[in-house]
């Protein structure tokens, strides 16, 4: 059985093995005492009136994860314990992103992380003498989920010319323990109109939900200071962005997309449509792999 390797990729591009296969090389060990890697931490939403009976259940949210763990930095191989401090904590900052990697077989997600607090610096003697230290790190990720790498498809129309209307599809599916928000990139020319899929995929949360089954959103048309068009059918964005910065969200008039892809859905092909289209047009669809914890799940 592959050994887990948990891996950190700090702000300054820099790496270190704390865990795992390759552990210490750069003079960093995982400590013990880790707390809030595993599932992502959620509060759930009741309400109830003055005569109930218990609660009703309203919903959860998704917080944001506090994680905290030790290192052990240790010299005494390289020789040169205030270098390896260093090295360590430059690779940490309170506003950007540092990537916490767990690689377990073929399995890698990432955690991206942040200083919530500073490291509390924990030595056991004298580290010029002892050449080893232990830090712990308090840390939280905003983005409280593990990812993988994002799954894409694309359809590409090599021929289409003029006015006519063609017809392809991309394939779609989700195999994580949570919702999706399908991103797609739409390549065409002024004029080209494209019609993506808005699929509520047995949705029960919006009452429109079962004549949405087969639902799609026919997109304004492209013009020339456009360029692609990006859709990010995630309901928390504002949706609609161009390569050429133009505000092509007003363009829509409020329409927006309103259907999440469910976890665990399989393989399942989808219609693109463009109007107007010349050769080399097309739509890219990138699928997000958010995981509530850093293996299994599948």
């Amino acid at each position: 059985m592959a050994s887990t390797r948990v891996r950190v990729k700090g702000v300054n591009g820099s790496w270190f093995t704390i865990a795992g296969p390759g552990e210490g090389d750069e003079g960093v060990h995982l400590g013990t005492d880790v707390q809030g890697l595993y599932d992502a931490p959620v509060k759930t939403i009741r309400h109830s009136h003055a005569f109930q009976k218990g609660a009703t259940y309203g919903g959860k949210r998704f917080l944001e994860r506090p994680v905290v763990f030790g290192v052990v930095i240790d010299g005494t191989e390289q020789g040169n314990w205030e270098f390896l401090d260093s090295e360590w904590r430059k690779a940490w900052d309170y506003d950007k992103e540092t990537e916490l990697w767990v690689e377990k077989g073929d399995s890698v997600r990432v955690l991206r992380l942040k200083l919530s607090e500073q490291p509390d610096f924990q030595p056991e003697g004298d580290p010029e003498v002892t050449q080893i230290e232990r830090v712990v790190m308090t840390t939280v990720a905003d983005d409280p989920f593990w990812y993988s790498e994002d799954d894409t498809d694309e359809y590409v129309w090599e021929s289409a010319t003029g006015s006519t209307n063609v017809q392809g599809s991309v394939l779609v599916s989700n195999p994580t323990d949570q919702e999706i928000w399908a991103k797609f990139v739409c390549k065409g020319s002024a004029g080209s109109i494209f019609t993506l899929p808005d699929f509520s995929w047995g949705n029960d949360k919006e009452e429109r939900a079962v004549l949405d089954a087969q639902r799609v959103i026919e997109l304004d048309p492209l013009v020339a200071a456009d360029g692609d068009l990006i859709v990010d059918s995630d309901e928390a964005t504002q949706q609609y962005f161009t390569t050429g910065n133009t505000p092509y969200y007003i363009r829509m008039k409020a329409v927006r997309f309103l259907y999440p892809i469910p976890p665990y859905t399989p393989p399942t092909e989808v219609p693109v449509f463009v109007r107007s289209a010349g050769a080399g047009a097309g739509v890219q669809v990138r699928l997000p792999r958010p995981w509530s914890r850093p293996w299994g799940l599948h």
